[in-house]
């Protein structure tokens, strides 16, 4: 079942519910109105044809005034088909007024001439199906003498015939007038919701458009603020999201296929070469003309740079995982110190200068860092010419430490400044050399795992400048 089609179900069922109670309200109450004018005339015929009613008996009737007397009253106080009598206690009617119309009688209730207070009742008749509505009133009787008082009630009837056709014309007004409202407002409520869904019927047709896969198409939502451009906008907005999300999974991947494969080719390289000399040292009848010195120093180098690159991997893999790390403090200045000590023990006719005039102390994992900053200064080693300066600096502001490399080479293009902390992404695109072409990458990890960023740009009179960017702790 539809939304529109429930809408307009309950809006029908509540307007049922409410004409119903409407109707049963003005039905009981228009016939209370009805019924009360009647009892109004029972009760102003009551006295006069009680009067007359005690004449014919042969006996006096005492009001509230004593005896009383009077000429007889004519039947105009009491209508056509309306009913009188007097009736004693053990049933016996002293005297009546019947009907002149009809033969037809009220069926009075038993006990009747007991009653020792004015009531009102509706009986159903002696004879078919209507009703009367009957006024029972107590009055005295005296027969020949005012001592000997018998007790006697004043019955006076009067047929509801009208006032049931009455409530039939309005019970049949209040259906007819019900089933056209509710059918008008069943159709307009149709024809309303049919219009302000159709927004709705359009985005389901969007959204399944894209659920085949074209994530870049948005609904068309109303330029108002209704609840369907609410829905509208909310679902644009996760369309964007799940977008950029789906963009992101695609390029993860792609960095994961293109990862595999570069890490296979890199390990394929060293166990190609450990296989191969194991191989020529195997099919070589004449050992003694082999250079085992060189075997052994190729296979240990080798396996000397798998170790490498099955470590840095392992290292790259915990990075990804976010692990949180230590809040020891590091001197930046100290680990630069280092590196450059180290730099111009590795290469010697190099000029590395260090400019750190204070301690720029971070919190972090003194290892990592060490890593970080020493694999920037061999980066820089290995892709200058030889005998290129690299100048280091260290220093603090606005609450972030910076160690910033730069280096007087060639600097680097637009493909390098893109990819330069890519994984396995080598500047001239291969796939050989010294390097495993993860440094900058673990840089980058590390800076990211310590809260910071690691950038790469052009330095201002030429060379390549490498910035580790990392928060200060505060103050205590």
């Amino acid at each position: 079942m539809t939304l529109r089609t429930r809408l307009v179900l309950a809006l029908v069922a509540l307007t049922t519910i409410g004409l119903a109670v409407f109707g049963v309200a003005s039905y009981t109450l228009y016939r209370r109105s009805l019924e009360n004018g009647l009892d109004n005339e029972l009760r102003a015929v009551a006295e006069p044809i009680g009067t007359r009613l005690v004449i014919e008996s042969g006996g006096r009737h005492f009001g509230d005034g004593g005896p009383t007397g009077g000429p007889e009253p004519t039947r105009g106080s009491l209508g056509f088909d309306d009913y009188a009598a007097l009736i004693t206690a053990d049933g016996e009617v002293l005297a009546s007024i019947d009907p002149a119309v009809s033969e037809d009688r009220p069926s009075l209730p038993a006990g009747v001439g007991e009653a020792d207070e004015v009531r009102l009742l509706t009986v159903r008749a002696e004879e078919g199906a209507g009703r009367w509505r009957i006024l029972v009133q107590p009055v005295d009787v005296v027969s020949g003498s005012p001592t000997a008082a018998r007790a006697t009630v004043l019955v006076v009837a009067s047929p509801t015939g009208d006032i049931d056709a009455r409530m039939s014309r309005l019970l049949r007004i209040e259906l007819v007038t019900a089933s056209v409202l509710l059918v008008g407002l069943g159709a307009g409520a149709w024809l309303i919701l049919r219009r302000g869904l159709r927004p709705l019927e359009r985005i389901a047709r969007s959204a399944a458009s894209i659920t085949a896969g074209d994530l870049s198409r948005r609904v068309d939502a109303p330029d108002d603020d209704s609840e369907v451009a609410h829905v509208g906008r909310a679902v644009n907005g996760m369309l964007d999201r799940l977008e950029v999300a789906f963009a992101e999974r695609e390029a993860t991947e792609q960095r994961l296929r293109q990862f595999l494969a570069d890490a296979s080719h890199e390990l394929r390289t060293p166990l190609t070469t450990i296989g191969g000399y194991a191989e020529l040292f195997r099919v070589t009848e004449d050992r003694d003309q082999l250079d085992l010195p060189l075997f052994l120093r190729r296979i240990e180098q080798e396996s000397d740079r798998m170790r490498a690159l099955v470590e840095e991997l392992l290292l790259l893999a915990r990075l990804d995982e976010h692990a949180p790390v230590a809040t020891d403090p590091v001197d930046l200045a100290v680990v630069a110190a280092d590196a450059c000590s180290d730099a111009a023990a590795i290469d010697p006719t190099r000029r590395v200068t260090l400019e750190a005039p204070d301690p720029v102390v971070v919190a972090g994992t003194d290892d990592q860092l060490r890593q970080a900053v020493g694999n920037l200064v061999t980066n820089a080693l290995r892709h200058t010419p030889e005998g290129t300066p690299i100048d280091v600096s260290v220093a603090a502001a606005d609450g972030r430490a910076v160690l910033a490399v730069r280096d007087h080479g060639p600097g680097l293009d637009d493909a390098a400044l893109h990819h330069a902390f890519d994984r396995f992404w080598r500047a001239d695109g291969s796939r050989v050399g010294t390097g495993t072409g993860l440094g900058l990458s673990i840089v980058a990890g590390i800076a990211a795992a310590h809260g910071g960023r690691a950038t790469a740009a052009n330095a201002d009179g030429g060379g390549a400048r490498f910035v580790l960017d990392l928060p200060l702790p505060p103050p205590e």
